[in-house]
């Protein structure tokens, strides 16, 4: 007798079906609803350490160029009534070359943009023998990477330098912004208000005076700079951002959303926090508060 084996209909072919494959589909789109969000916001603290390390790095470049300059931070902001009436070491009262480092701009000595003078601190060369290598510089990645917070979806251009006539520094990239009432020369009566023009030995409280912060330029259509200036002896940021409110100058400075309504700053101390992007945060970054 011979037999047969035969396969009955209850047998399947290895795989899925339609309805079991619907709904493992369905779990994977409900694991990632919820691991997306964790990892968005992982991703944002990685990024936001990366930002508070370069500003770290930016705060060490400073104090190495006060130490190597006779006290003085590179110089940054409106450059009001220079001596001469020119921005060169003796417009800025540095005959002597000792308190800035210059290129060549035509028949003229300039100050470095703050984020040249700092970046030969970080390891990176600067040409200063004319403008136009400079500016090669300034656009080129090896200094613009260590001014691009890693949570700027866009780079940003402007300068930090001008003066009363109109001249202007060349252009540089950034994503933070820096504090013209301590490394500007200002309009103002300095027997009234004295400014420390840079010299840190000026500022009393080091620790409650920012350097740099996370920041964009004031306006990037009129007022393309990444500088903070302050309207009385006693300003914070939030005296910054409540007076820019009542116009259109520096509207866009304070960068709200960049660490989801926080920034980071770094003090004249070269110690760095993470303050709120409210009124309440920004009245814990002092910009003249702090100098006398």
């Amino acid at each position: 007798m011979s037999h047969r084996t035969t396969q009955g209909g209850d047998d399947r072919i290895g795989g899925f079906s339609l309805v079991e494959l619907v709904v493992v589909i369905g779990i994977i789109g409900v694991l990632i609803g919820i691991l997306m969000p964790a990892m968005t916001l992982a991703r944002e603290r990685a990024n936001q350490v990366k930002c508070m390390a370069n500003l770290r790095s930016i705060g060490q470049a400073a104090q190495s160029h006060s130490a190597e300059h006779e006290g003085y931070l590179p110089t940054c902001g409106w450059q009001w009534y220079p001596v001469g009436g020119t921005v060169n070491p003796a417009g800025l009262g540095d005959g002597g070359k000792r308190r800035y480092d210059y290129y060549g701009d035509d028949d003229q000595l300039r100050p470095l943009p703050i984020t040249a003078a700092l970046a030969q601190y970080m390891g990176v060369k600067v040409h200063t023998d004319s403008r136009q290598r400079l500016e090669e510089d300034l656009r080129g990645e090896a200094i613009a990477r260590l001014f691009t917070c890693p949570s700027q979806t866009q780079r940003l251009t402007g300068w930090t330098q001008r003066d009363s006539g109109g001249w202007t520094s060349p252009d540089e990239v950034s994503s933070y912004v820096f504090n013209e009432a301590v490394m500007g020369r200002r309009n103002r009566d300095a027997s009234v208000y004295p400014f420390p023009d840079g010299l840190l030995t000026k500022v009393k409280r080091a620790s409650e005076v920012f350097l740099a912060a996370d920041g964009r330029t004031r306006d990037p259509q009129s007022d393309r700079c990444f500088l903070v200036f302050d309207f009385g002896s006693q300003d914070t940021m939030a005296d910054f951002e409540t007076n820019i409110q009542q116009s259109t100058l520096g509207k866009e400075l304070v960068d709200h959303f960049r660490h989801r309504r926080k920034m980071n700053v770094v003090f004249l101390d070269d110690h760095v926090e993470t303050v709120g992007t409210d009124l309440a945060g920004l009245r814990g970054v002092g910009v003249s508060r702090g100098i006398q």
